[in-house]
């Protein structure tokens, strides 16, 4: 970006110069050419040998002239082009920016929601379950987060409770008061969010179609993961996809 920037700046003063040099150059080429075609009228018959010289010294500034203003039109049509590049490569670097910030600002509202769970004060009693459970329930589930258990498409309530060595009544009571939400949502959000950390740093997921990027994240069909990323971002899977540099 910077380089064509300073390409523009280069060829704009060459081109400055060269129009200055063209037109003082254009103006006593001009004149000479005169004076050559009003003294060739005052050369009488027997300067033949004059009349020819002077007629081939026209004929070479009359080219001197045509070449002169081909680059110049050239120089022209170079500094046009690097314009417009300039200007579509400042186009696609503000898409790329806004949608880089946004992704960012997914991320950080995640974090923040995830410091937000962290700081609360133990709930327990209120659940009138036995600490011990819930917090062998929590630390189950961030090994769950982090090795990415919620990409497996087939997993439910009973089977992950099943998993976790404990009954879908304490799972759910669990998620519902530390993840602020139901078991449903719980995984709905992990697999969008691994779906918008895979279009920040796989260059390839980009290139996904819906239903390929539904099933990379866990979801059984297209319609399901449209939805639920909808409800994270505010917006359709196909909407983000657009904004991608």
């Amino acid at each position: 970006m910077k380089f064509i920037y300073n390409c523009i700046l280069i060829i704009s003063s060459c081109f400055l110069n060269v129009s200055s040099s063209y037109g003082s150059e254009h103006i006593e080429a001009n004149k000479i050419i005169q004076s050559l075609s009003i003294s060739k009228k005052e050369i009488q018959v027997d300067s033949l040998a004059i009349l020819r010289q002077q007629e081939k010294m026209i004929a070479t500034l009359l080219e001197k002239q045509e070449a002169f203003e081909l680059k110049h039109f050239v120089l022209i049509g170079i500094v046009l082009f690097l314009v417009i590049l300039f200007g579509m490569l400042c186009f696609l670097n503000k898409r790329g920016d806004k949608r880089l910030n946004k992704i960012v600002s997914l991320l950080e509202k995640t974090k923040q929601e995830n410091v937000d769970i962290n700081d609360k004060k133990d709930t327990s009693f209120k659940l009138n379950i036995d600490p011990v459970i819930v917090h062998a329930i929590l630390e189950n589930l961030k090994a769950f987060e982090n090795e990415k258990g919620f990409l497996n498409t087939k997993i439910t309530l009973h089977s992950f409770a099943k998993k976790l060595q404990t009954n879908t009544k304490y799972l759910s009571k669990v998620i519902n008061t530390h993840k602020l939400k139901s078991f449903r949502n719980y995984i709905n959000d992990l697999r969008v969010q691994y779906s918008i950390e895979e279009l920040q740093n796989n260059t390839n997921y980009k290139n996904y179609t819906v239903h390929a990027m539904a099933q990379e994240a866990g979801f059984s069909n297209r319609e399901s993961f449209s939805k639920a990323f909808r409800k994270k971002t505010g917006e359709t899977v196909s909407d983000f996809l657009k904004q991608a540099p």
